[in-house]
This record gives structure tokens, C-alpha cells and sequence, in this order.
């Protein structure tokens, strides 16, 4: 791959998906978790092994096992900081404004800057790894929840009243089309995210307008 600076490597996951941080300037977990995050984004989950993270943060096996004692511990931590950022934070955010219609716009366009390879590399990961697939289940689970309250509170802002388990079928539509944007756009479709947004939104006005008349 040639040589690639750290800071070179963060901006390419994108200013809304990873914090830049910069290894030599932390103590503590955090530049391992960065570390992986990338390793996850370039290589996929295959990478996130103690001898591509002490190469990547220029720290030892000891360093390593001093802060997390196994592989497995790390991992973990890996997990619950992926929860964190990629869905909690952006719950956070959305739910920062009342007006149902905003909270969706915010939500769209922070999942909208979210690095697709990383959250691929989850997914892969997941069959292979009882560990991960529990914490992408409870991601999916979060997600369309939250998507079907804030679609509840959407209709109903547009004078629309929208039943729970109609609210959790499109909001698994639309999650849906999500994992799959992710997908495609690991594979180089970056812009299919944005061109999908646009269109899902239009045609969900029109099915609940249509609902109300």
C-alpha cells in the first residue's frame, strides 16, 4: 500500500465518521482504537490483529496487553466504542431539535457521513464472530427503533397517524436501504448514500400524504 501518514489515513474515512487522533500525542486505549478503525476501513476485519495495531500505533505487544490483557478484551471495547459513535452520538445529535422533520435531516446526514468501509467490515466480521454479531444486532435494533419513533413523530407532524408496527416496517425498509448503500458504496459507490436520501424521503411524504387523504 506504500507509505501512508496517520494523519493522511484519517481524513481518508472523512471528517464524520473518525476523530483524528494522533498516536504519539495519547495515552491510554484510544490510539489502538483509532488504529483499528483504520485497519478495519482499509483491509477489513482480517487486519485488526495485535501485530497490524502495534505496527500502526508504533507501540509494543506489551503496551497492548497492558491496556486490554487479551485480544478478546479488546475487541469488545472496540465494539461498544463503534455503538457509541456510529449510532449513540448520532442519536444524540437528531434528538437535539424537536421538529421531527429536522431530527430526520440530521439523522440522514450524519449516517450519510458515516465510513462505509468500516461499517462493512462490521458486518463481515459478525458471521464470523458471536462477539460482533451481538453488537451489530443491538445496532440494527437501536437503529430501527429509533428510525420508527422519529417516522411516527414525522407523520404526525404532517397530520398522519401512523401505527407502531407500520412505523417499525418502513423504518426497516429504509434501514435496509441503508446496509445496503453501505455496501455498494465500500465498493466505490460513495455518492449513492446522497442520491438515495433524497429519494426515499420524497416518496415516504407521498405515502403518508397519501395515508392522510
Amino acid at each position: 500500500m506504500g507509505a501512508v501518514s496517520w494523519s493522511d489515513r484519517q481524513r481518508r474515512l472523512g471528517a464524520g465518521s473518525m476523530t483524528e487522533v494522533a498516536p504519539r500525542r495519547h495515552r491510554g486505549p484510544d490510539p489502538w482504537i483509532e488504529a483499528a478503525y483504520l485497519l478495519l476501513a482499509e483491509q477489513g476485519h482480517s487486519a485488526v490483529t495485535i501485530e497490524r495495531l502495534t505496527a500502526a500505533t508504533a507501540k509494543t505487544r506489551g503496551s497492548f496487553y497492558h491496556h486490554f490483557g487479551s485480544m478478546e478484551t479488546f475487541v469488545a471495547r472496540l465494539v461498544v466504542d463503534w455503538q457509541e459513535r456510529n449510532t449513540e452520538r448520532i442519536v444524540r445529535l437528531a434528538h437535539a431539535t424537536r421538529e421531527p422533520g429536522k431530527r430526520r435531516k440530521v439523522l440522514n446526514r450524519e449516517a450519510g457521513q458515516l465510513n462505509a468501509g468500516v461499517e462493512t467490515a462490521f458486518r463481515i466480521w459478525a458471521g464470523l464472530d458471536p462477539q460482533v454479531r451481538a453488537a451489530c444486532d443491538a445496532v440494527d435494533d437501536r437503529r430501527v427503533s429509533v428510525l420508527a419513533q422519529d417516522l411516527i413523530d414525522f407523520a404526525g407532524a404532517l397530520g398522519c397517524d401512523l401505527p407502531d408496527h407500520e412505523a417499525t416496517t418502513l423504518a426497516q425498509i429504509e434501514y435496509a436501504a441503508f446496509v445496503g448503500g453501505m455496501l455498494l458504496a465500500s465498493k466505490g459507490k460513495s455518492s449513492l448514500l446522497l442520491d438515495l436520501g433524497p429519494k426515499y424521503e420524497e416518496m415516504l411524504t407521498a405515502y403518508l400524504g397519501n395515508r392522510r387523504n
